[in-house]
């Protein structure tokens, strides 16, 4: 495979959407790559093993310089809205009280295994001063810093700190696949769910076209700054 200077990792499709189209999909130990001029998108799933195990793949197969972490996530601060996109300065794993150093940022990413309502979002952005709540960030870092690769986390909120989230964690496979048919059987009969489920739908994807341009951005800064650096080195 050829070698790509930027790896970017994500756990699903739909989150960069507007930049994977019209892409050639292929596929290396159950994740699925999707290469770019400058870079690749590893698509491996959601939650920490499938994050893991894309960032483990897309360094074996090319090589990267960057690792980044993309994707929605949750405010733990009432002051990010639905479309905000946030660049890590540091990513901490809220079940290990591992702590990365991300670059270009300037807030904190807590990862947690599961999906969180606003009670242990507040509680969680206390103990760990965090901006944003998500569920691959620190399995990257983790990876990306076992490698002795530069890293970089960059998300888009999805669910502001008070929105009561539906129970979608039930409905992620052990691949870390989203069961959507299952999920909309089980809110159909649940009128309860209806209204937060289409706003969800909604702000994901706002939330996913403005990840995509912040992923671009990077890519294509990165991208620049690289030849800019290989020229006047010759």
């Amino acid at each position: 495979m050829p070698r790509k200077s930027i790896a970017v990792v994500a756990a699903m499709q739909r989150e960069l959407d507007p930049l994977l189209a019209g892409v050639r999909r292929t596929q290396s130990n159950g994740v699925e790559f999707f290469e770019l001029e400058n870079a690749v998108v590893a698509v491996g799933g959601i939650g920490r093993g499938p994050a893991r195990k894309a960032a483990e793949t897309a360094i074996a197969n090319y090589r990267p310089s960057l690792v980044v972490s993309a994707g929605i996530a949750g405010a733990l601060s009432a002051a990010l809205k639905v479309g905000d996109v946030v660049h890590a300065r540091e990513v901490v794993d809220a079940d290990s009280a591992a702590r990365f150093v991300a670059s270009d940022g300037e807030s904190v990413v807590a990862t947690t295994a599961s999906v969180s309502g606003p009670a242990e979002k507040r509680m969680i952005a206390e103990r760990w001063k965090a901006d944003v709540i998500d569920m691959e960030a620190a399995e990257v870092a983790a990876v990306a810093q076992g490698h002795r690769i530069e890293f970089a986390a960059v998300k888009a909120i999805s669910d502001e700190l008070d929105f009561v989230m539906p129970p979608v964690g039930r409905f992620v496979d052990s691949a870390g696949k989203f069961e959507t048919v299952r999920f909309a059987a089980y809110v159909a009969v649940r009128p309860r769910w209806w209204s937060a489920v289409r706003q969800l739908n909604a702000n994901s994807r706002l939330a996913a076209m403005n990840l995509t341009e912040a992923v671009r951005h990077l890519i294509d800064q990165r991208s620049v700054t690289a030849l800019k650096e290989k020229i006047s080195g010759t």
